[in-house]
């Protein structure tokens, strides 16, 4: 008879344990800069449209007329904080009125 696994839960669902390292779901802070500085958590997997939109609305803005930066690097709102090698507490600046 073999040990019970370390991984499964009483229920016999697997946890997301993987002794010490970053789980998975681990979300980043993503600062993003204007006049004010605003916070935004999100997980390294997602889209910056969420993050953009969200934004947009927040500050009563444009999202067509709202460039956003990093590292002076124009983000695409389909790539994500993993595709970019971000890390946590990275900045994203927004430029309000930028020629498409």
């Amino acid at each position: 008879m073999s040990p019970p696994r370390s991984d499964r839960t009483d229920d016999g669902n697997c946890s997301n344990n993987n002794e010490g390292g970053v789980p998975d779901h681990e979300e980043n802070k993503i600062v993003l800069k204007d006049d004010s500085v605003r916070h935004f958590k999100m997980k390294r997997t997602m889209r910056f449209k969420k993050l953009m939109k969200s934004y947009c609305e927040l500050q009563n803005l444009d999202l067509y007329n709202t460039v956003f930066f990093c590292y002076a690097r124009r983000l695409n709102p389909e790539q994500t904080p993993d595709e970019l090698d971000m890390e946590d507490g990275d900045e994203i600046e927004a430029l309000i009125g930028w020629p498409m």
